[in-house]
C-alpha cells in the first residue's frame, strides 16, 4: 500500500505543476505574433490538458485503492487496468519534464526560469520514482510479462545538462528548439489480465 500512497502523492503533486505551467505557457499562446509559436505552445498545452484529464481519473482512484482495498483484493482486470494507467503516466511525466525543458528557452526572466526549472527537477525524481514502482509491482504481479520500461532517457542524462544555463545561451524562440518525441512503440507485451491468472 505504501507504493499506492507514493503513486498518489506523486501524480497529485504534478497535477498542481501542470495547472501552473499551463498557466505560464498561456500568455505566450494569446501573444503569439507568428502562428508557428502559436501552434508549437497550442500543441503543448493540449498534450498537457489530455493528461489532466487522465489525472482527474487516476488520482482519485489511487486514493480509493490507498484507504481501501488492499492490492490482493483488486480483481485481476482492475488490477492490470491500474498498472496499465501508472505505466501511461510514467510516460506521461518523461514528456512533461521535456515540455518544461522546452520553455526554459523561451522564459528569460529569473522568476519563471527558477519555477520552471524547479518543477523540471522534481518532474524527473518523480518520473525515476514510478519508473522504480513500476518494476517491482510488475515483477510482483506478474510472473510472463511485464509493461514496457524502457528509459526514454538512454543516451541523455538529464544531470550532465545546466538546463538553466544552456537555455539562458541559447538563441531566443522556439524555432531554434523544436524538439518534441512520439511514444515509442514497442513490439514488447505489457500485462495483460491473461498473464496476472496465476497471482
Amino acid at each position: 500500500m505504501q507504493e499506492i500512497t507514493q503513486l498518489h502523492a506523486i501524480f497529485d503533486r504534478t497535477r498542481g505543476y501542470i495547472n501552473s505551467f499551463m498557466g505560464v505557457i498561456q500568455p505566450i499562446i494569446d501573444a503569439a505574433t507568428d502562428e508557428h509559436t502559436r501552434l508549437y505552445y497550442h500543441h503543448i498545452l493540449e498534450e498537457e490538458e489530455q493528461r489532466m484529464g487522465r489525472l482527474e481519473e487516476l488520482i482519485p482512484y489511487l486514493e480509493k485503492v490507498s484507504t481501501g482495498k488492499s492490492m490482493d483484493q483488486l480483481s485481476d482486470r482492475d488490477l492490470s487496468q491500474m498498472l496499465s494507467d501508472v505505466n501511461l503516466e510514467r510516460f506521461g511525466l518523461h514528456n512533461f519534464r521535456e515540455h518544461l525543458e522546452l520553455s526554459l528557452y523561451e522564459f528569460k526572466d529569473d522568476e519563471t526560469r527558477q519555477l520552471l526549472d524547479g518543477m523540471r527537477e522534481k518532474t524527473h525524481t518523480d518520473y525515476l520514482k514510478v519508473k522504480e514502482i513500476m518494476a517491482n509491482m510488475s515483477q510482483r504481479f506478474s510472473d510472463a510479462a511485464h509493461p514496457d520500461l524502457t528509459d526514454h532517457d538512454e543516451g541523455h542524462d538529464i544531470h550532465q545538462v545546466d538546463h538553466l544555463k544552456a537555455s539562458a545561451s541559447a538563441p531566443h524562440g522556439v524555432a531554434s528548439v523544436i524538439k518534441h518525441s512520439a511514444p515509442v512503440v514497442s513490439g514488447k507485451k505489457g500485462l495483460t489480465v491473461g498473464s496476472l491468472k496465476g497471482m
